[in-house]
């Protein structure tokens, strides 16, 4: 998992400010992943050579001003990811993140999980939202998680192999 401090657009603070004066938090619904690095700038309105946009999986909100997102990117294009746009609803780039070092390989082979937590420290308290597809692709859990999963699958195993052992003892009993 990465933590961004993305350059909010000027064009991303005018929708979130335009949203926030009707009482209504602007949605990041997609991310843009491109291969061109450099310093992002706040006047950008799209990436410098964005290669493919991916709807959002899931989302959630960390702090007032910190958002963890999900996506998964798949498909044929291959390509060193090296600027990351986060895109509201109506298409506006509301934040770019950018660096001449890659942050990951898309590869044609092999989907490739992008989880962020996005920091909007410039932006106002809870003015920004995540809009997902509903698939939970989050790698975080608290071990209290991780216990609850564990205990529950060696409850089944056990339940298995009692059933085994009354169905072995069955056909002792049989034959």
């Amino acid at each position: 998992m990465s933590t961004l401090l993305p350059v909010i657009t000027d064009a991303g603070l005018k929708r979130v400010f335009s949203d926030s004066n009707t009482g209504i938090a602007a949605q990041i619904t997609h991310i843009a992943l491109g291969d061109s690095g450099r310093s992002p700038s706040k006047n950008e309105i799209s990436l410098a050579n964005e290669r493919m946009r991916i709807p959002i999986s899931d989302g959630e909100r960390i702090t007032d001003h910190q958002i963890h997102v999900t996506a998964l990117a798949d498909g044929d294009t291959e390509f060193w990811v090296k600027e990351v746009g986060f895109i509201l609803s109506d298409g506006t780039m509301l934040a770019v993140w950018s660096d001449t070092q890659p942050l990951a390989y898309k590869s044609a082979q092999v989907p490739l999980l992008l989880a962020f937590d996005l920091a909007l420290e410039a932006l106002p308290a809870q003015s920004v939202t995540v809009e997902g597809t509903g698939a939970n692709l989050s790698l975080a859990a608290t071990g209290e998680q991780f216990a609850n999963q564990a205990a529950a699958i060696i409850q089944t195993m056990n339940q298995q192999t009692s059933l085994l052992f009354r169905v072995i003892d069955l056909e002792k009993a049989n034959s």
